[in-house]
């Protein structure tokens, strides 16, 4: 993806006038670069790689359709995400479904859905898909999700802590899978890291889940047609300047291919696949000090992205200013909720930052808007602009409280 300053040279007219359109806080996405990207990443896999896009990252129409023209497939985690792919043109045969809660009336719209594979993460699910295959006379196809034990500490999505997700070895390993007929398993799934930088330690992570996996197949005598191995790669945020070669990911996968004698490997990527061609937009409403420290007030905040919030790391964060100064000053930057955890981060910006300006998030693309928490407060939703092939489309303009307020 460009750096920011090609970015803003790329799109700054087209960003004011959108500024003077909507009036209030809105998500932009160059749909160009993440074209670019995505078939970089298509372009130079392994033929037994198969790529998936981790919906929970960013639902938007516009990108699920992209997503479905360049041929990758999409990972759906519940009955709302399946519809809006579903709606978005993308084929069954190109969605899996994940998510720890999946209820028998869920499991039952997957299968007449025709849904490529259900990712079973416990034995309810098994019993259920058993059951609703049995009724509606398909083979139902499936990957069991391992939740395994580590000593690498924490992740965003459990790491080394007990979580909902799937269960563990032997759990599954009490499972006779000549029990459920109508239920093909084709493979297991594991994932338990988010946002890793380091190409060797996704090497580490994935051979141990490689042979953990080899072993649970064995002892369940499962087939071990697919490894799902999740995401987990990392971009980069404040003070991260390293980034990963998709090539360099499709090296290790392929060695560990060869190393553990698998078929086929599926990778489902959210962050990684989208995060950097995303912007978020927010007009500074008050800038003031308290006790030493420079504070910014935006027009939106935790309402609309409340990842720094929930894990603790900013945004990049730049200003649109006609006139930037060249001295930069440090400030403390809150959205407009009434309570202290909503603050976007501490960024060094120019001095002479004010109340009218507007502050520009990058590598907003994933984890934005249908991850925060909009309705708190009553604040205007914010709109999502499209940028592709020259053209600006509004998918969504700007919701106020009067649209869902009853």
């Amino acid at each position: 993806m460009p750096e920011f300053t090609q970015f803003l040279a790329k799109h700054k007219e087209d960003l004011q006038k959108i500024i003077k359109r909507l009036d209030s806080s809105f998500y932009f996405y160059d749909l160009d670069e993440l074209e670019k990207h995505l078939t970089y990443m298509r372009d130079h896999k392994d033929d037994d790689v198969k790529l998936w896009f981790a919906c929970k990252a960013n639902p938007l129409s516009s990108i699920l359709k992209l997503i479905r023209n360049l041929g990758l497939g999409v990972d759906v985690a519940s009955l709302g995400e399946l519809e809006q792919v579903v709606s978005a043109g993308v084929k069954s045969e190109d969605i899996i479904s994940t998510g720890p809660s999946k209820s028998r009336k869920y499991i039952r719209s997957l299968l007449k859905n025709e849904i490529n594979s259900v990712v079973v993460e416990s034995l309810y699910q098994l019993e259920w898909l058993e059951e609703q295959a049995r009724e509606e006379g398909v083979k139902a196809k499936a990957l069991l999700r391992v939740q395994l034990p580590w000593d690498e500490g924490k992740s965003v999505l459990g790491g080394n802590e007990i979580t909902a997700f799937g269960m563990d070895k032997a759990a599954w390993e009490k499972v006779n899978l000549k029990h459920y007929p109508n239920v093909e398993v084709i493979g297991f799934h594991v994932f338990q890291w988010g946002n890793i930088l380091e190409v060797s330690q996704l090497e580490k992570i994935w051979d141990k889940t490689c042979l953990e996996v080899k072993d649970l197949a064995q002892k369940m005598e499962a087939s071990l047609e697919v490894i799902d191995l999740g995401g987990g790669l990392g971009i980069p945020y404040q003070n991260e300047s390293k980034t990963i070669d998709f090539k360099d990911i499709n090296d290790v996968l392929v060695k560990l291919k060869a190393k553990h004698g698998l078929n086929k490997i599926w990778m489902e990527l959210g962050r990684f696949a989208v995060g950097e061609c995303g912007y978020y937009l927010s007009q500074v409403i008050d800038r003031k000090t308290v006790r030493g420290r420079e504070i910014l007030v935006l027009d939106g905040g935790t309402n609309h992205l409340a990842r720094p919030a929930l894990t603790g790391q900013a945004f990049p964060c730049h200003v649109l200013k006609e006139d930037p100064s060249t001295e930069t000053k440090e400030f403390h930057v809150h959205g407009p909720l009434c309570t202290a955890i909503d603050k976007l981060g501490v960024f060094k910006l120019p001095e002479n930052v004010d109340y009218g300006d507007w502050l520009i998030f990058s590598q907003a693309g994933a984890y934005g808007f249908t991850e925060a928490m909009p309705f708190f407060l009553c604040h205007n939703l914010p709109a999502e602009v499209v940028s592709y092939k020259g053209d600006i489309m509004t998918p969504r303009g700007i919701k106020t409280s009067s649209d869902w307020l009853v």
